[in-house]
């Protein structure tokens, strides 16, 4: 197995060219890793009451889940797309699948309760990362806080029956935006907006959700390229 702990900068790159900027659909600017991540929110600061409960109805319904497939189809304001399938598994299994031009599986990261793994199929390479590093681990906790600290979160106006989790840091590690967007009928999680440092949009639309489902241990399985060659 290729497996190795990298270079942050140098996962920027191979990423970035990989995936045209995936993590961009985790949440550029908020990670170590590739400053592109997940699905995270920040500390609720000053605010109302009902923006309050409104975290901590978004909090109430990461820990109310057990799974999650879904598809995604993601669109970034550089002219960059992408499509793909998530897995998620409670507390600490996620696999994010994309999917090539020929249809055929693409870059897939792959977390288990320490590490976030990226395989790159196509160049047989496993590369590995501490999950604690990255927001993967808030959501992958097996109690979700969306607080941590340095971090402002605050409730967007939105249009009827959505609500929007809007998670921001203006300078420093880890800046940029981040917005989260919850249908209110039913409340869930359907996609989420990423605005990084350099400007660049990114927003990823989950559809097709299934929750609750029986998800396999060998969906998580990481691949054995050494054993293969």
């Amino acid at each position: 197995m290729a497996h190795a702990i990298a270079k942050h900068d140098y996962v920027l790159g191979k990423l970035s060219t990989i995936a045209g900027c995936f993590m961009l659909a985790l949440g550029s600017g908020f990670i170590r890793v590739t400053r592109a991540c997940v699905i995270c929110m920040g500390i609720f600061s000053a605010g109302s009451a009902a923006a309050a409960d409104e975290v901590k109805r978004a909090e109430a319904w990461f820990n109310k889940i057990k799974s999650i497939e879904a598809d995604f189809v993601q669109v970034a304001s550089d002219g960059t797309s992408a499509e793909g399938k998530l897995l998620f598994r409670r507390p600490s299994q996620m696999k994010i699948t994309y999917q090539n031009e020929d249809g055929g599986k693409g870059l897939q990261l792959i977390t288990s309760k320490i590490w976030l793994h990226v395989d790159r199929p196509d160049e047989k390479l496993l590369t590995s990362y501490p999950l604690s590093e990255t927001p993967l681990s808030l959501i992958l906790a097996a109690k979700v806080s969306l607080r941590p600290d340095g971090y402002e979160t605050r409730i967007k106006r939105s249009t009827a029956g959505v609500v929007q989790i809007l998670v921001a840091k203006e300078e420093g590690e880890g800046a940029g935006q981040l917005t989260l967007e919850f249908s209110e009928k039913p409340f869930q999680f359907r996609r989420w907006i990423v605005v990084d440092t350099a400007g660049i949009r990114t927003s990823v639309t989950l559809f097709n959700l299934a929750f609750d489902t029986t998800i396999p241990n060998v969906a998580f399985r990481l691949p054995s390229y050494l054993a293969n060659n």
